[in-house]
């Protein structure tokens, strides 16, 4: 090859792949910078050296070069269907010889890597060594890509275990060796400066840089028998965890022990508190379980599942969702969340909803509300399931559950496996409680922590009448008590200030409420019976739609011009263009500010009826 052969003079030394590794992974960090580079990146170079230090054949051929520099998918699809054409008739096995077609074509990039970043040479046949590997890596990827298209392909690459990735990784992987070349070529040339190239072991896998799967296939005996210990592994399910998930779930389930881990639970028992009332106990219990999920030792598998009992109206739902608003603020991502409603589940057939009707039933071909949902959680390291009242659906409801819970798995209507093992499932009931309510405590139990035991027991008893043991067992049961008075003034704080704040920020308008009128709230708002359900929905009617209509009454402006603003947000939303959200939010808020000659809004109640007294002059311009 005249001077495009010329190499210089290096003393072939043996070397073990851990040390060349090793080596590898100190070049890596001295020449990657910011660019990190892992493990499967650092296992390619370690077989580029050792595999093209040993390759005796010139693997620049004519052939192979023109493949790389004028790709021809079509050229390949016809040469695929030719051999598979053979393969009918009986001309012998000629899958592996498909297999081999991308291989012919990585082993270029493999070799120009070698050859420009660790010998240091520029040019082989006239092309550049650093273009020819680019190009070759990302050719390999596009042929490999192309026969995966083919179904007869895919069976055989997965059946014979060819790939030393999954068949999508596989692609990707290559397509990144493409475009990461300049790197590589900067870390092997580390080594090439530290000392002379590294030589394995004389095996077939090493003489074959490309198909170490294969090689080890072909040079390998029958298998030796997994020793004892690895059987009862698996049946513990202790044995490589990650093989059973796809890519995108193994990421995520790394990426949610992560993130528990870093999630400071103190802070976070402290912020449920504060939301959601008088359930110390509950919350306690819910971020004792989280630490399992922080510490790395629940089961990546299977979805953890909490049933929420207690009265109505006491928070169960509120817990719920304040969970999910505190691990998206504090995680910064969408956290996916379905609710379903038990008292819509009453018939078996409604089953339906969730997973998709039969084949031959009415909207058979429409996908159930499950699958939809599957769609977007599989893309979030959590999401949430909430069933309410599921002491009211059919019992049908908890068995098609069970299954999730057991594998995080289940088989919508049209066959396709649905993972949710990334899901906290979450079920509430007020089973037993709206018996016990109404009846007090038998003599002797004055106290309440005893009173509180005796109603627990009772309702423990209700629940294992009604539900099934093979519910409850999959479970982890929560109790949720009774709110007092007390609690439900804190609830009204909470949610008057909700709605204040909100007035504060939008109309620079404070509110005002008097002690009559907050008695008159909770009054309307609060029963033993019905706890706290019904005063968020007074609070907004007195405290929000009441004062809402007062404030547009009393609104000096003059109509402004909107279609601009209507008309710029429309342009932004379609054509995605970039904007800065505290400018605009300035703009929308200073087309929908009020301009009131008053500075502050008294609610108050007098003679059966609440008022609202405007105090302070003043305004928003």
């Amino acid at each position: 090859m005249g001077e495009d052969a010329s190499r210089p003079d290096r003393t072939i030394e043996p070397l073990d792949l851990e040390t060349v590794e090793a080596r590898l992974r100190v070049a890596a960090k001295l020449r990657s910078g910011a660019q990190a580079v892992d493990g499967l990146e650092v296992q390619h170079l370690a077989r580029v050296l050792t595999g093209c230090s040993l390759l005796l054949s010139d693997v620049y051929s004519e052939g192979r070069i023109a493949r790389i520099m004028q790709a021809d998918r079509t050229l390949l699809s016809s040469l695929v269907g030719h051999l598979i054409e053979e393969q009918r008739r009986g001309f012998g096995e000629v899958f592996y010889r498909i297999r081999r077609l991308p291989d012919d074509v990585r082993v270029v990039g493999d070799k120009a890597l070698f050859d420009y970043g660790f010998l240091g040479l520029r040019r082989v046949k006239g092309y550049e060594l650093d273009d020819l590997g680019a190009r070759a890596y990302r050719a390999a990827g596009e042929a490999l890509e192309m026969l995966a298209e083919d179904r007869r392909l895919r069976a055989f690459f997965r059946e014979n275990k060819l790939l030393m990735l999954p068949l999508e990784d596989e692609v990707g992987f290559l397509r990144q060796c493409a475009d990461r070349f300049p790197l590589y070529a900067d870390i092997l040339r580390e080594i090439g400066v530290d000392g002379p190239p590294p030589r394995a072991a004389l095996d077939l896998s090493t003489r074959v840089p490309l198909m170490a799967a294969v090689a080890e296939a072909v040079a390998t005996a029958p298998e030796r028998p997994a020793p004892a210990e690895d059987y009862v592994a698996a049946a513990r399910g202790d044995a490589d965890r990650g093989s059973l998930f796809s890519r995108e779930q193994l990421l995520s389930a790394y990426e949610r022990m992560v993130l528990f881990a870093a999630l400071d639970m103190d802070h976070l028992r402290e912020a449920l508190e504060a939301t959601v009332v008088d359930q110390q106990p509950a919350v306690v219990a819910l971020c004792d379980e989280f630490t399992l999920c922080a510490s790395g030792t629940r089961d990546l598998r299977k979805p953890p599942g909490y049933f929420l009992v207690g009265p109505t109206g006491v928070g169960k739902n509120h817990l719920v969702e304040s969970l999910q608003r505190i691990l998206e603020g504090i995680w910064q991502i969408e956290i996916p969340m379905l609710s379903i409603e038990g008292p819509n589940f009453t018939y078996p057939s409604d089953i339906n909803e969730l997973r998709g009707a039969t084949r031959g039933f009415i909207r058979s071909d429409e996908e159930g509300i499950l699958a939809a949902f599957h769609e977007r959680a599989a893309k979030a390291p959590v999401s949430i399931i909430l069933v309410d009242e599921v002491e009211k659906a059919h019992a049908q409801l908890r068995t098609f559950f069970l299954s999730i819970l057991d594998r995080g798995t289940t088989t919508d209507n049209r066959g396709r496996v649905l993972n949710l093992a990334n899901a906290i499932v979450f079920f509430t009931s007020n089973l037993g409680y709206s018996d016990v309510q109404s009846r007090s405590a038998p003599i002797g139990y004055g106290e309440e922590d005893a009173r509180r035991a005796y109603v627990d027991s009772d309702v423990r008893a209700d629940i294992r009448r009604a539900l099934s043991p093979e519910f409850m067992n999959r479970v982890r049961m929560i109790h949720f008590g009774r709110l007092s008075s007390e609690s439900a003034e804190r609830i009204l704080d909470l949610e008057f200030a909700r709605i204040a704040r909100r007035y504060r920020e939008v109309h620079d308008l404070e509110l005002l409420l008097d002690p009559a009128a907050r008695r008159e709230l909770l009054a309307r708002g609060f029963s033993p019976g019905l706890g706290a359900r019904r005063l968020a929905t007074t609070l907004e009617s007195v405290c929000n739609v009441a004062i809402s209509q007062r404030i547009r009454r009393d609104d000096k402006r003059l109509p402004p011009d909107r279609d601009a603003l209507v008309q710029r947000l429309r342009a932004l939303r379609d054509e995605a263009r970039i904007f800065d959200p505290n400018e605009l939010r300035r703009e929308v808020l200073g087309h929908v500010r009020a301009r009131l000659d008053y500075r502050s809004l008294r609610i108050a109640y007098r003679d059966g009826a609440f008022s609202y007294e405007p105090e302070g002059a003043g305004g928003c311009a």
